[in-house]
């Protein structure tokens, strides 16, 4: 027993540059493999959260022409036609749940020594639930602070943190645009939402005040809005383009408006999603082949190289299943040992990788398990071959030839 696994680790052991070459194969598969699923669940979770703030029963009349790209819809033409009365118009439509004009620009905001470029969004006291933002501190507008023209502002998260660092926002002003206004609110770390705006780096103000004292326009950029029963939405979209169509004497061929609904959005978003988890596990395990075909060639040739060694061992009567098992124990144990590095330095990889592309930090076990079988899998599949060489040498031709 001792001699046959002294043969078994002098074997594997013996050429160490040979055991590296077969080793690193099966690490880079492995640990792509694992690294690649990491993203793709992250991915997933990420695309998940988005659609918590941006819900399928959304929609979003939108000044100018709009075309949804990548998951993003990217204005292609601005106008100046959508107004305020447009929202309150549209308002009446049976079914709309909440509804709120938006208008937004870049704004310096200064709080004593700290300035800040951000987000300007002009809203009402429906677009947090509409949107499903939570507040952290503080509370959301009122409405008669929308009506009044009020001078009040909810911050974003990063903004906050920014001009406030640690010190409580609430009832302090700050100067946006040189224009003091007086914090009721911060927002909770939302993140990117499915539009790829970053929710975190913007301040809300009504929307009255962000027109006519910000910006000094009469008009908006966009009505979010949405409805109480999703089955509805293409019969609710249908309302809002007659409505405007008649308000804005225009056809539908040359419209000044488009509607986005979130539904778009989210699907271009989940299919890139699968499409990009698709293509990295198709690449990683191809990594996996190519590993394995690695130690398949490795194993070959240590059974060229090993053919005296064979040919004794079989001549002192080792049968064909001792040297089946010896080769197919030393292809297994490289793609052990490479699986179980490969899948450390997979881990260590997402511990540093996931955090610094602002992705959520995710262990998918499964893929870990599907990881370590797929090695299984493939050590037993590259050492067939070679073992089954290695069985077939016969002593005899070895002695005649002077080995």
């Amino acid at each position: 027993m001792f001699i046959k696994y002294k043969l078994l680790w002098g074997g594997i052991f013996h050429k160490k540059l040979r055991l590296f070459l077969s080793v690193i194969g099966i690490i880079i598969g492995v640990a792509s493999l694992l690294l690649m699923n990491s993203f793709g669940e992250s991915a997933k979770i990420k695309t998940l959260k988005e659609i918590e703030t941006f819900g399928p029963e959304v929609m979003i009349v939108v000044a100018g022409s709009v075309r949804v790209h990548g998951g993003r819809a990217i204005q292609t033409e601005i106008t100046t036609t959508l107004k305020p009365s447009d929202a309150e118009a549209l308002r009446k439509i049976k079914g709309i749940k909440y509804l709120s004009p938006v208008f937004n620009g870049e704004g310096i905001v200064r709080y004593l020594g700290n300035n800040l470029t951000t987000i300007i969004n002009g809203v009402n006291e429906e677009y947090l639930l509409l949107r499903k933002f939570p507040i952290l501190e503080g509370r959301n507008f009122l409405k008669d602070e929308i009506l009044g023209y009020k001078k009040v502002a909810i911050l974003g998260y990063k903004v906050k943190k920014e001009l406030f660092g640690n010190e409580n926002p609430i009832g302090k002003i700050i100067l946006i645009n040189k224009l003091p206004f007086r914090v009721i609110g911060v927002l909770s770390p939302i993140g990117i939402d499915a539009s790829n705006a970053d929710q975190d780096d913007q301040i809300l103000i009504p929307w009255s005040v962000a027109i006519s004292a910000v910006y000094n326009v009469d008009y908006i950029r966009s009505i979010y809005l949405s409805v109480e029963n999703f089955k509805k939405i293409h019969l609710i979209e249908k309302q809002i383009n007659k409505i405007l169509l008649k308000r804005h004497k225009v056809s539908e061929k040359n419209k000044d408006f488009e509607i986005v609904k979130a539904e778009d959005i989210l699907q271009v978003k989940t299919q890139t999603t699968k499409l990009f988890s698709t293509l990295v596990k198709s690449i990683s395990i191809l990594c996996l082949f190519v590993g394995a075909l690695g130690v398949t060639a490795i194993m070959t040739l240590s059974v060229n190289e090993r053919k005296k060694e064979i040919g004794i061992r079989k001549a002192l009567g080792a049968e064909d299943k001792n040297i089946l098992f010896q080769f197919l124990a030393e292809s297994i144990f490289i793609t052990f040992f490479g699986g179980a590095i490969g899948i450390l330095i997979g881990v260590a990889g997402s511990l540093i990788f996931l955090p610094l592309f602002d992705y959520p930090l995710v262990f998918p076990w499964i893929p870990i398990l599907t990881s370590a079988l797929l090695t299984i899998f493939a050590g037993i599949i590259a050492g067939i071959y070679p073992a089954y060489k290695a069985t077939r040498i016969e002593p005899i031709i070895l002695l005649k030839q002077g080995f």
